[in-house]
C-alpha cells in the first residue's frame, strides 16, 4: 500500500473509466455530483423539484421513496463552506481509493456510510414520531476524515496536527453542536457515520494503525478475509478419520524435504495475502491452480 503523499490526485490505479489523461474514479464521481448539484441549485432555484428529490426525507422514505437513502449526499448549497468541504473531500477520498487500490471497495466503503447511517436515522424517525429532511456531503466528508485518521493516524495536517487529533476535535465539535441545538437526530447520523466508516476501513484492513476499531467479517469480494477455495482444510488440519479394517498396509509417500516444506509455504501465505488485500479475482489462473493443489496435499495428508 501507499504511504500518505500529497501527490497523484487525478491518476487512479483502477478507474471506471478515461476522461483523455484522466482517470474518473469513485471520488471523482461523487465530488462531481456534488458541485454539478450546486449548479442545479442555483438553476431551479431553493426548494427547487431536483435538489428535493434527491434530499433525505424521512416522511418521504416512508411512503416508498427509497432512493433518498442512497441520494442525500448529492445535493449541495452553493457557499464557500461547501466548495470548501468538496475540497477536503476530493483530496482525502483520493488518497483512500489510491491506497485500497481497487474502485470497488472505496465503492462499497462508501456505499456503507451513505446508506446505514440514513436507515437508522430514517427509522429513530420513525419510531419518535418526529420527521427529517436533509442534505449534503458533509457527513460524508467527516467519515471520510475520520477513515483517512485510521489509515494514516499520524499524517500531518497543517501546523504538523496529526490525522487523529483533526479529526476527534472535527467530530467533537460536530457532536457539541449537536448537543447544544438538541439535534438528537443529527447527533445519530454523524455517530453512525463516522462508526460505519471506521469499522468498514477496519474490516477491509487498511486500518492496522488503528486495532482499537472493532472488525466485522466481510466477503471477500468488499476486501474481507476469504475463505479459500478447499474450505477448512486451508487454515487447519481435518481430525483423520480412523482407518477401515485392520492389518492393511499402504504405501505411505516419503515426507517433503523441510525446505521445499517453508518455501511452499512462504508462497501460499503471499497468495492468501493478496487474496485478503485484493479479493480472489486478483489471482491469475496458475495461482488459482497452486491453492487448489496446496488443499489437495492437505486433504491427502490428513486422510492418511
Amino acid at each position: 500500500m501507499r504511504a500518505f503523499g500529497p501527490g497523484g490526485f487525478g491518476q487512479s490505479d483502477d478507474p471506471w473509466f478515461r476522461i483523455g489523461d484522466f482517470d474518473v474514479n469513485t471520488t471523482t464521481l461523487v465530488t462531481g455530483l456534488g458541485v454539478l448539484s450546486m449548479f442545479v441549485w442555483a438553476i431551479e432555484g431553493a426548494g427547487g423539484p431536483i435538489f428535493e428529490f434527491l434530499s433525505l426525507n424521512t416522511d418521504k422514505i416512508g411512503r416508498g421513496q427509497i432512493w433518498r437513502l442512497i441520494t442525500w449526499p448529492i445535493p449541495n448549497v452553493p457557499d464557500i463552506w461547501t466548495l470548501l468541504l468538496l475540497v477536503i473531500f476530493y483530496l482525502l477520498g483520493s488518497q483512500l481509493e489510491q491506497a485500497m487500490g481497487n474502485k470497488r471497495l472505496f465503492a462499497y466503503m462508501l456505499g456503507a456510510m451513505t446508506v446505514i447511517p440514513a436507515f437508522v436515522v430514517t427509522l429513530f424517525a420513525w419510531l419518535s414520531g418526529s420527521g427529517l429532511a436533509f442534505s449534503g456531503l458533509r457527513y460524508l466528508e467527516l467519515g471520510i476524515l475520520c477513515a483517512f485518521a485510521a489509515r494514516w493516524p499520524k499524517a500531518p495536517f497543517f501546523f504538523g496536527i496529526p490525522a487523529w487529533v483533526l479529526a476527534a476535535v472535527i467530530v467533537g465539535i460536530e457532536s457539541l453542536q449537536a448537543i447544544g441545538t438538541r439535534g438528537s437526530a443529527a447527533m445519530l447520523l454523524l455517530l453512525a457515520v463516522v462508526g460505519v466508516a471506521l469499522v468498514t476501513i477496519r474490516s477491509m484492513g487498511f486500518a492496522d494503525e488503528s486495532p482499537w476499531i472493532p472488525k466485522v467479517p466481510l466477503p471477500a469480494s468488499m476486501g474481507g478475509t476469504p475463505t479459500p477455495r478447499g474450505g477448512p482444510n486451508m487454515s487447519r488440519p481435518a481430525k483423520k478419520r480412523p482407518s477401515k479394517g485392520r492389518g492393511k498396509l499402504r504405501s505411505v509417500p516419503p515426507p517433503p524435504s523441510p525446505i521445499q516444506n517453508d518455501l511452499n509455504d512462504m508462497e501460499i501465505d503471499a497468495l492468501l495475502d493478496q487474496v485478503a488485500n485484493d479479493g480472489l479475482d486478483s489471482l491469475t489462473k496458475d495461482q488459482r491452480k497452486a491453492l487448489e493443489q496446496h488443499s489437495k496435499r492437505l486433504r491427502k495428508r490428513d486422510d492418511q
